[in-house]
């Protein structure tokens, strides 16, 4: 199973610094959720700049860590979901050591 988050190409340098996806890249100083979609179909994002970054949710449930179904409380700072797709919600950081080796290896292609 995987989870895709889409971001922005310009972000990649500060995710890497990071180690990780962080809720700061997006809105500095607010704790929040990070947006991924369940099981995405195959396919790029639409945006030139955008880039998809999937992370293994079993390695993730594994290690622990909660991955909501749903943030009412935050929906208006979630974005839109696309129609038909299921999305879940991880809160504050998601380290880069849980990506796919395929999404690991296309950010070695950038940094």
């Amino acid at each position: 199973m995987i989870l895709r988050h889409y971001t922005e190409r310009r972000l990649l340098p500060a995710i890497v610094a990071r180690g990780g996806l962080s809720t700061n890249l997006y809105e500095p100083g607010q704790p929040g959720y990070l947006q991924f979609e369940l099981n995405p179909e195959t396919g790029q994002p639409n945006a030139a700049d955008a880039v998809t970054l999937d992370f293994d949710f079993v390695k993730m449930q594994t290690a622990g860590i909660k991955v909501h179904e749903q943030m009412e409380v935050h929906a208006e700072k979630t974005g839109p979901v696309p129609s038909g797709r299921q999305v879940r919600y991880v809160q504050s950081f998601l380290s880069l050591g849980y990506l796919t080796e395929e999404s690991r290896e296309q950010l070695s292609e950038y940094y």
